[in-house]
């Protein structure tokens, strides 16, 4: 604090004391709320279908999973964060308890909400989880996918998952997820259409940020046509489809196949 300037220290306390009243709630907590008890997709609410809300922020998700677990009374909420960080929530009371009895709780399905950071993006498997709610979002396309494959899994009782992604309205978060969300509803071949990260200095406006993601799109491109130059005259798209295998390779017909040279 002492490093701040004087007009910084005024802000910040303008930002305190503003959520400092009584009346003050986070919009983000009220649209969470919202579809956990009332939104009904085939008849459920998002609670019943079992839900995993994710944070980049730790504080931010114990925070939230804390007024959860006292709004929605008798419902066991799991925070699932770092080593020594996790645990279950009862309404005020909190009790430490390993990540792996947390996976367990939600597999029995003795936990239908869970509060999560980063740290259960990957190797954790959710699926009879069935929603998924973005309180922030990571500029990093691969992290929103991997959040997502959480819950899309094999094993999934649901034909389609739902997820919400929260932003505040008229922020530069705002904007980059347009961008995003649009780019993520195209298909994309194997080479991908987004890249695995937004680096800081695309972010200086959309227009910087989509002709950045253009200059992406036009390289992936270029490798895929130098691919395709390479192979489409040896490969037999109906010839090489999985579903029509007559056989399975033995270890030795794999190991000669990627034996060849290019």
């Amino acid at each position: 604090m002492r490093d701040l300037t004087p007009e910084e220290a005024d802000h910040l306390e303008v930002i305190i004391r503003e959520l400092s009243r009584p009346e003050a709630r986070d919009p983000k907590l009220n649209a969470v709320l919202y579809f956990l008890t009332e939104h009904r997709p085939e008849g459920r609410t998002w609670l019943e279908h079992g839900c995993i809300v994710f944070s980049q922020y730790y504080d931010t998700a114990f925070s939230l999973a804390r007024q959860l677990a006292v709004l929605l009374a008798g419902e066991p909420v799991a925070v699932y964060a770092g080593v020594g960080k996790s645990g279950l929530l009862r309404g005020e009371h909190f009790a430490s308890v390993e990540r792996e009895e947390i996976k367990a709780a939600v597999k029995e399905r003795r936990v239908r909400l869970v509060l999560a950071t980063e740290a259960a993006c990957e190797g954790l498997n959710l699926q009879t989880l069935g929603t998924l709610i973005n309180v922030d979002l990571p500029w990093n396309p691969s992290r929103l996918e991997q959040r997502l494959g959480r819950i899309k899994r094999i094993g999934q009782a649901r034909r389609n998952v739902d997820m919400l992604n929260l932003v505040y309205a008229d922020t530069q978060d705002e904007q980059v997820y347009r961008v995003l969300s649009r780019r993520m509803k195209d298909k994309f071949d194997i080479f991908g259409g987004l890249p695995d990260t937004i680096e800081d200095d695309w972010i200086e406006g959309v227009e910087r940020l989509e002709a950045m993601m253009d200059k992406y799109l036009h390289l992936r491109r270029q490798a895929r046509d130098v691919f395709e130059l390479r192979y489409q005259s040896t490969l037999d798209p109906d010839q090489h489809r999985w579903e029509r295998c007559a056989r399975v390779l033995s270890r030795r017909d794999v190991v000669e196949r990627l034996s060849r040279p290019w």
